[in-house]
């Protein structure tokens, strides 16, 4: 647990950074305010997992194609998650806490604590890891809004496309502005590689990131990026430090939730932040989403549970073991990027390896037959169509789209229906980079996308 008085502190100052009046910015926090000096201070720090594990960016899943919700069910919604799901940018994360400020805080915490690094910080291992730790946490928030708040990452482009804030300091004073989605990826891969360096291989708990969660972050980066031949590398270092898959046949579905928090595939465990529109009891799985999943494939029946007494099923395996949406990298992610980069460099029968690798596990024991093909476009449709039930309701879904519509034989052009009327967003369309929050604008200047 973290000092309690040293968590109110950080409170304090966390309350004066986020402020956008200039008058709260003036405030100045008690001068004998605790400070975090110890490696014990800036590990409680860390392992606050309020800030770090549990409330990352929930808009790209609302906005995303995993399913749908009733027209009374998006009614009662509020109108930041109503817009979300419709993607309009009229009204959009104008409340206090939401997908920008979520990732600013964990930004400010793990800045507070590079920062401290650099004035007691000690040359061993303790100290290296806590650094690793901050490092790992500032990049995997930069990448989160990257997926959010920029456009996608194209190389021609990305020098001039406007990315997204970076902070080096948890100073409040320092004026903000908007680095190039260039300058912003150049930072994401820059705190991920100081992370793979510092951090150990075996972490004390699954709220700590270790080095196979780092190399795993680095792959969704680098996927993002659709530099798939690094993203491969990435993967295939994350699954050198660990390449366990848990084998469904051994997990018997009940009453209850079917997947343990913490279980053996998770690297690190983060949540998609609650929001009532994702709740399981409202939001319901794409009909021809579910209708992909074979009879004899386990995860239809612990993935998926019926809605009595309608046509439809609701989602029901979060790697959290609660109906929070899991969204932490984990193994069977690292093998459909490693195997999706295998393909599109023509190994196929190594890509074929991981794919089946993966569906052995999925599949009941007695039926499973493994695929094989000598087509490499056909190999990489079926990587990709896996990836889409395997990672269901994972939080990647919005970036895979991002990049997947530059690809025309896999862009898709997304259609939603409320009260009678159809909603669009076609590949491309510039609703795929969410507006900033208006307070945001306001009170830095920073131009709106």
């Amino acid at each position: 647990m973290m000092n309690m008085k040293l968590y109110l502190n950080l409170l304090i100052v966390a309350a004066v950074l986020f402020v956008s009046c200039k008058k709260q910015l003036d405030v100045k926090p008690a001068s004998d305010l605790q400070v975090p000096v110890s490696a014990a201070d800036f590990q409680a720090i860390m392992d606050y997992t309020t800030v770090f594990c549990v409330a990352w960016p929930s808009a790209g899943t609302i906005g995303a194609d995993d399913g749908f919700v009733s027209d009374a069910t998006w009614s009662a919604a509020a109108i930041t998650a109503r817009n979300a799901y419709i993607w309009d940018r009229n009204v959009f994360n104008d409340f206090p806490r939401n997908d920008w400020s979520y990732a600013y805080t964990a930004i400010f915490y793990a800045n507070v604590v590079l920062e401290g690094m650099g004035k007691y910080g000690k040359p061993n291992p303790e100290w290296q890891n806590i650094r690793g730790q901050a490092s790992f946490f500032r990049g995997y928030a930069y990448y989160q809004l990257a997926q959010q708040f920029c456009k996608p990452y194209e190389e021609q482009s990305s020098a001039s496309d406007l990315g997204i804030v970076l902070r080096d300091s948890p100073d409040p004073n320092t004026k903000s502005s908007r680095a190039s989605v260039a300058r912003t990826y150049q930072q994401i891969i820059s705190d991920l590689t100081t992370a793979v360096r510092l951090l150990p291989v075996s972490v004390l708990t699954k709220t700590r990131p270790g080095k196979a969660a780092a190399y795993a972050a680095l792959a969704r980066t680098y996927l993002s990026m659709r530099q798939y031949e690094k993203a491969g590398l990435y993967a295939d270092s994350s699954l050198q430090l660990n390449a366990v898959l848990m084998d469904y046949n051994k997990i018997v579905p009940g009453a209850g939730l079917p997947f343990k928090r913490f279980n053996d595939e998770v690297l690190v465990h983060t949540i998609v932040v609650s929001t009532p529109l994702l709740l399981p009891i409202k939001y319901l799985v794409d009909t021809t989403l579910y209708a992909s999943y074979e009879a004899n494939d386990l995860r239809r029946t612990l993935f998926f549970k019926a809605v009595p007494e309608t046509a439809y099923v609701n989602f029901n395996g979060s790697y959290d073991g609660t109906t929070n949406l899991f969204n932490g990298p984990a193994t069977d992610e690292m093998y459909l990027v490693r195997a999706e980069a295998l393909a599109r460099s023509g190994r196929i029968a190594l890509a074929l390896a991981d794919l089946n690798l993966l569906r052995k596990n999925r599949f009941k024991a007695s039926s499973f037959l493994p695929l094989s093909s000598g087509d490499a476009t056909e190999v990489l449709g079926w990587i990709l169509t896996e990836r889409r039930k395997e990672l269901i309701l994972r939080g990647g879904r919005w970036a895979d789209l991002r990049r997947l519509n530059k690809e025309p034989a896999y862009a898709k052009t997304l259609v939603k229906q409320i009260n009678g009327q159809q909603y669009a967003l076609p590949p491309g369309d510039s609703r795929y980079v969410w507006p900033i929050p208006q307070e945001v604008i306001t009170g830095t200047g920073i131009p709106q996308n």
